[in-house]
């Protein structure tokens, strides 16, 4: 079992959005504010009918439902007009396995598509006998603009048109948000429940009995023994009972909820958050074994390099044939599970993929997973250049122009290696990305067209290659000369070179390449900036 599609309307900040999915892993990225885990959040409500861990029906809240159209209905009431009650509606399609009975229980056409598939419908909306009340509220200019969530009632049912329960899914759902961690003291709830989850039943039969007989035992203590003698002697006008101390042994004081992991002794909760992070992630994988789906919210959270790394792996190797659904931040993390299962949202609420990435690409950035390539995802306008002088050189030219350093404008410079340009490229082109090259003409013009002959034919409107096409002046430190005369790069560097060729054989040293364009960056000199470079900054 898999899902194909979801299909949001009304709940949060959307109104209506759909979302295709991957069979296997889905990696959803997007700028802050796109409603990443609001995806996550609404396809856990619609395949448990549980919010924020438990059901629905009873967590029922006004601000659940889109602002804006809550503002709207409240609006045209208000001015008179009709409008219909905001609702919320969260659909789950399923992929249609003609081998599985269970899910041919969820099977019909009672979808917005009306497509006959098996999927999940979970609507929270006005219950008819309170439609009439509930236009007399919004009409009334003395009530809060806040829905009225007493007249919503929570329905989940199938495909089919028929109500379902938890108990009655052929799948199980998990859900993994290592932040939950911060929200707990004492024993940890969080990883209590983990455990509990990888336990056998046996095991947490065999858990719960010596709990209680623990429990049992420290009523027979001396000292407890004797306080309650104590009491038994002072007698309680109240009542005729006697009156004891004993531990609580009613369902509410179970063991998962009275012990704390610990690791290597020491109490969880006091372990570094990075472990803490990684273990919770762990454990809650294995725990997650009969789970068809795991929803995963932000993985890096506190972890160093090495340890995201190993987790990266650990969620390759154990996710099997779970379909995994992650949002991240973390272009690492992007790159390692493959940017090809990208699902890329927008404040717009439109949703664009990598799926026609090629492999060849896809496998670069996974064994080079350093590459930023959610800066290029994420930026307005990308101006990609060969190294730290060139990002150097570009970022000052760009604030002499604009007053401004890029960033400030939306506009993000990349250092990015020769080799991985036309990797980058890709991405830009499927994406529509506006992105331009900054890049050396090497002295050899003819081999730098061919390379980039896919982007200077016109196809891609949005990709720029910029270059001078002087052979004379191959590299960036000729082009800041051409630019610029002798004596003026002679006074910003610090340096007494007689003639152009002194200058250019300093500036290109490897020891005082980034050191000239650092100059340059901080110089309160006035200078040239190159033709090429000019018109990447315009």
């Amino acid at each position: 079992m898999h899902i194909t599609r979801i299909y949001i309307e009304g709940f949060k900040r959307f109104t209506k959005f759909g979302l295709e999915l991957n069979k296997s892993l889905n990696v959803i990225v997007g700028d802050n504010e796109t409603g990443k885990s609001t995806v996550l959040e609404a396809i856990g409500l619609v395949l448990t009918g549980q919010y924020d861990g438990r059901l629905i029906e009873y967590t029922i809240d006004p601000y659940l439902f889109n602002a804006a159209t809550v503002t709207d209905f409240f609006q045209k009431h208000l001015c008179g007009e009709q409008a219909k009650p905001p609702k919320i509606e969260i659909e789950a399609y399923f992929h249609d396995d003609l081998n599985d009975p269970d899910l041919a229980r969820l099977k019909g056409t009672a979808n917005t598509r009306n497509e006959n598939c098996p999927g999940l419908v979970l609507t929270i909306e006005v219950v008819s006998d309170h439609v009439e009340a509930m236009k007399e509220y919004a009409s009334d200019d003395s009530n809060p603009v806040v829905l009225p969530v007493e007249f919503y009632k929570a329905i989940w049912r199938s495909f089919a048109n028929s109500r379902v329960t938890l108990k009655k899914l052929p799948f199980r759902v998990a859900t993994i948000d290592t932040s939950l961690a911060r929200i707990y003291r004492g024993p940890n709830r969080y990883v209590t429940q983990v455990v509990n989850d990888v336990l056998s039943e046996e095991q947490r039969r065999q858990l719960s009995l010596a709990y209680k007989k623990l429990r049992h035992e420290f009523t027979k203590e001396p000292g407890v023994t004797a306080i309650n003698d104590h009491l038994k002697q002072q007698g309680n006008p109240a009542t005729t009972k006697d009156l004891t101390v004993q531990m609580d042994m009613s369902s509410r004081s179970s063991w998962d909820r009275a012990i704390t992991a610990h690791l290597d002794d020491l109490p969880f909760d006091c372990a570094g958050k990075g472990e803490q992070c990684r273990v919770q992630m762990r454990l809650a994988i294995a725990g997650a074994q009969k789970s068809r789906v795991l929803l995963i919210e932000e993985p890096e959270n506190h972890l160093s390099h090495s340890n995201l790394n190993m987790l990266m792996d650990d969620i390759q190797k154990d996710s099997g044939d779970r379909q995994v659904i992650l949002t991240t931040h973390s272009a690492f993390v992007l790159n390692k599970l493959g940017i090809d299962k990208l699902r890329l949202l927008s404040h717009e609420g439109k949703v664009a993929s990598l799926t026609e990435l090629t492999p060849a690409t896809t496998d670069y950035f996974m064994k080079l997973p350093g590459y930023d390539t959610l800066r290029l995802i994420l930026a307005k306008r990308s101006i990609l250049v060969e190294g730290p002088s060139d990002e150097l050189i570009v970022q000052r030219a760009y604030k002499d122009k604009h007053g401004k350093l890029p960033l400030e404008d939306g506009v993000d410079v990349i250092s990015v290696r020769s080799l991985a340009f036309k990797r980058f490229l890709e991405i830009a082109a499927l994406l529509k990305l506006n992105v331009c090259v900054v890049t050396d003409n090497d002295g050899n013009i003819a081999a730098l067209r061919k390379k980039y002959s896919e982007y200077l034919n016109g196809t891609h409107s949005t990709i720029k290659i910029l270059y001078d096409d002087n052979v004379q002046y191959p590299t960036l430190e000729p082009q800041l000369l051409k630019a610029n005369s002798l004596d003026k790069l002679n006074m910003i560097f610090g340096t007494t070179c007689e003639d152009e060729a002194a200058l250019l054989s300093y500036m290109g040293h490897k020891d005082h390449k980034t050191d000239c364009a650092l100059r340059i960056f901080e110089s309160t000199e006035t200078w040239a900036v190159p033709e090429y470079i000019e018109r990447a900054i315009e």
